[in-house]
């Protein structure tokens, strides 16, 4: 049991980073506590882009709640180079563009989130469909 726990782990990250971008919305429009403070300066910068991977993530944190512990185990391989090769590409990409065709943070973000959600899931389904043959 304490084994299928840990493969729960992805999706509340996931959950509880699409919740901070709520909360920090919340703080900072209606809130005056944190009007001007750290969260404030780190909206744009962190929360945004954030948030755009977690949504893309969540349905392959939702898949792998529920695949076999093999399964998880070579995804979490994948992962453990994959998060912090986007990590880097989102951080290096502008957070605003003004040229000709902008690129921003939030849209690294989102393409970070889609090819990373793209791997995982062509990954769990080898793993799951190549033992069967």
């Amino acid at each position: 049991m304490k084994i299928k726990i840990i493969q729960f782990i992805p999706a509340v990250l996931a959950l509880l980073a699409i919740g901070f971008l709520n909360f920090s919305q919340w703080c900072i429009v209606a809130g005056h506590v944190c009007f001007r403070t750290f969260l404030d300066r780190i909206f744009i910068y962190v929360i945004s882009p954030l948030y755009f991977f977690s949504i893309y993530f969540l349905p392959i944190a939702i898949v792998l709640a529920f695949v076999p512990r093999e399964i998880f185990k070579s995804w979490l391989k994948f992962a453990v180079w994959a998060i912090p090769l986007a990590i880097i590409f989102i951080a290096s990409t502008p957070v605003i563009d003004t040229s000709l065709l902008p690129f921003s943070r939030d849209d690294a973000a989102r393409l970070a989130g889609q090819v990373f959600s793209a791997a995982s899931l062509l990954l769990i389904l080898w793993k799951y469909f190549s033992p069967r043959r």
